[in-house]
C-alpha cells in the first residue's frame, strides 16, 4: 500500500534485527488491509484464501491480534470498518474465540474515539450473551471450548481425547477472553451511564475471575491448567497458553508463580522461541497429525508467543514478583524476532521448530505474511514500554535491555496527538540531551528521565 510506512510508529534501536522485523511486520501487515466492493476495509489472516475463512478471508481467530497491531495506523478508517465488520450480521465473530469488546476498547484507547465502541455496544453486548448461551457452563461457571476453535489444534485437551478436532474443556483462552470483554462491557456502559449493564458486566467479571482462579490453578503445577468438561480433571501437562490470562490482568499476584517456568529450558524455554507444550510430556513435537501440519504440541507458534510476550509485559509493569526481570523480557522478544527469518530474509509462516529453528508448519503462498500475531504492538507497549490508558494519558514503562545507549519511537498517533520517545543514555544520539525525552506535536512535555522511571503523562 503507497505510503503506509507514513501511517504507522518507526523505530529505531541498537539491534538491527528487532529494527528490521518491526518495519518489515508492518510492510506485511499492509498487504493484508483488503477493500471490499462496498468501499470498507477488513483484515485478512491468509495471504492465499482458504476454506475455512468468513467472506472476504475474514477469520476471527486473529481478530484481536490484527486490532492491537492496527489501532496504531494513523489512518483510523482501516480499524473503525473492521471493528464494526466484526458486530455486522455477516460477520462470524464466534467461530473462534474472540475478545471482541475488549479489543474494540484497547483501540478506543489509542485513538481517543469512544464513540465507536458506544455505536457498538449493543451488538458486542449480543456477542458476549450469545457466547453465553453457547459456551458457558452454568453449573460450573466456566466457559468451556474446543482446542481447535482457539485456533490450537492438537492442543493436550484434543490428544486427550484423542482427536485433534474434539476436545471439550474448560481453557485459559477462552475464560481470559470472557473476563476481559465483560471488563471492557462493564467500562463502555459506564460511558453511555447505562448503570444496570454496567454493574451486570462487572459482577460477571468478578465471578469469572472468582472461579477461574478457584477452579483452573493446578497447585500441584504452580500453573492454570485445562480441564476436561465430561470429568472436569485436570489434564496432564502444561502448555504455554497458561500465560493468556496475564493478558488481561485477570490473576491475583499469588499466581505469579507461574512464570517460574517461562524461562526453564526444560519447560518452554527453547533454544529457538517458546515451546506451546513443556519439553518434558511424553507428547512433546510427537507428529500426531500430517508432518508439518498444524499441531500446538510444542511447535513455536507466534500466536502464542506473542501472548505470552504480552502478558508478560503486564506482570512487569504492574505486578509485584521475582520471577522474571526485563532482561527475561528482551531475551525472549529477541528470540521471537529470530524466528521471522528463512535462509536470512525476513519471512512469517505458522509454526516454528524450537528445537532446530526452521519453519514447520510453511505452507507455501498460503503461509507467506502470515498474520495471526502481533509483533509491533509489542515494541510499541512492551519494549518501548508505551501504555495507553483509559483516561488519554500514557504510562511509561520501557523494558529494554541495561545495556541500550539509546531508542525511538516515532509518530505514534495517540488520542488525536503525534507521540515520540527518544532515550539517550549519554546525550549524544539525539538532540535533546540524556535520558528519556517525551515529544507531544513537536514540543518537549518530559525531558531527561530516567529509563528505569516509571511515568505517566497527561497529553
Amino acid at each position: 500500500m503507497k505510503d503506509f510506512m507514513q501511517l504507522v510508529p518507526r523505530f529505531s534501536c541498537p539491534d538491527h534485527h528487532i529494527e528490521e522485523i518491526f518495519r518489515y511486520r508492518w510492510e506485511a501487515y499492509s498487504t493484508h488491509l483488503f477493500q471490499r466492493a462496498n468501499g470498507k476495509y477488513v483484515v485478512t489472516e491468509f495471504s492465499t484464501p482458504v476454506t475455512h475463512s468468513g467472506v472476504d478471508g475474514t477469520i476471527s481467530c486473529p481478530a484481536h491480534h490484527h486490532i492491537a497491531e492496527g489501532r496504531w495506523i494513523k489512518d483510523r478508517t482501516f480499524m473503525r470498518d473492521y471493528i464494526s465488520f466484526w458486530c455486522s450480521s455477516e460477520a462470524k465473530p464466534r467461530l473462534y474465540s474472540f475478545p471482541l469488546a475488549d479489543s474494540c476498547l484497547k483501540y478506543c484507547q489509542v485513538s481517543g474515539e469512544y464513540d465507536l465502541a458506544e455505536e457498538l455496544y449493543d451488538a458486542m453486548k449480543s456477542n458476549y450473551e450469545e457466547w453465553e448461551k453457547d459456551r458457558y457452563d452454568n453449573n460450573y461457571g466456566l466457559f468451556w471450548q474446543i482446542p481447535d476453535r482457539d485456533g490450537m489444534e492438537f492442543a493436550l485437551l484434543a490428544l486427550s481425547y484423542g482427536r485433534s478436532h474434539a476436545g471439550e474443556g474448560y481453557r485459559s483462552t477462552l475464560n481470559s477472553y470472557m473476563y476481559a470483554d465483560a471488563v471492557a462491557l462493564a467500562e463502555i456502559a459506564t460511558r453511555l451511564k447505562r448503570t444496570e449493564d454496567a454493574e451486570l458486566f462487572r459482577e460477571k467479571a468478578a465471578k469469572l475471575k472468582r472461579l477461574f482462579q478457584l477452579l483452573m490453578w493446578n497447585k500441584k503445577r504452580s500453573f492454570f491448567v485445562d480441564r476436561r468438561r465430561d470429568n472436569r480433571f485436570f489434564i496432564n501437562g502444561i502448555e504455554l497458553e497458561g500465560y493468556v490470562p496475564w493478558c488481561y490482568d485477570l490473576p491475583d499476584e499469588r499466581f505469579s508463580s507461574a512464570w517460574k517456568y517461562i524461562m526453564d529450558e526444560e519447560y518452554f524455554c527453547a533454544p529457538y522461541g517458546l515451546r506451546t507444550l513443556e519439553k518434558n510430556h511424553e507428547d512433546y513435537l510427537v507428529e500426531h497429525g500430517l508432518p508439518g501440519g498444524c499441531m500446538w504440541n510444542g511447535w513455536c507458534w507466534p500466536f502464542a508467543s506473542c501472548q505470552a510476550l504480552d502478558g508478560m509485559a503486564n506482570l512487569l509493569d504492574h505486578y509485584q514478583q521475582d520471577f522474571v526481570d526485563r532482561e527475561d523480557y528482551f531475551k525472549l522478544l529477541k528470540s521471537y524476532t529470530m524466528c521471522h527469518y528463512k535462509d536470512g530474509v525476513p519471512h512469517l509462516a505458522e509454526s516454528y521448530d524450537p528445537e532446530e529453528g526452521v519453519w514447520y508448519a510453511d505452507f507455501g503462498a498460503r503461509s507467506v505474511n502470515y498474520n495471526h500475531s502481533t509483533y509491533c504492538d509489542l515494541v510499541i507497549t512492551g519494549l518501548a514500554g508505551f501504555r495507553p490508558q483509559l483516561d488519554g494519558s500514557v504510562r511509561i514503562n520501557p523494558l529494554i535491555p541495561a545495556e541500550w545507549e539509546y531508542f525511538s519511537l516515532e509518530n505514534i498517533a495517540y488520542c488525536g496527538k503525534n507521540v515520540s520517545l527518544f532515550f539517550d543514555r549519554d546525550g549524544n544520539h539525539f538532540e535533546y540531551g540524556k535520558g528519556l525525552t517525551v515529544v507531544v506535536d513537536d514540543v518537549p512535555v518530559i525531558r531527561n528521565a530516567a529509563d528505569s522511571e516509571v511515568l505517566t503523562c497527561t497529553l
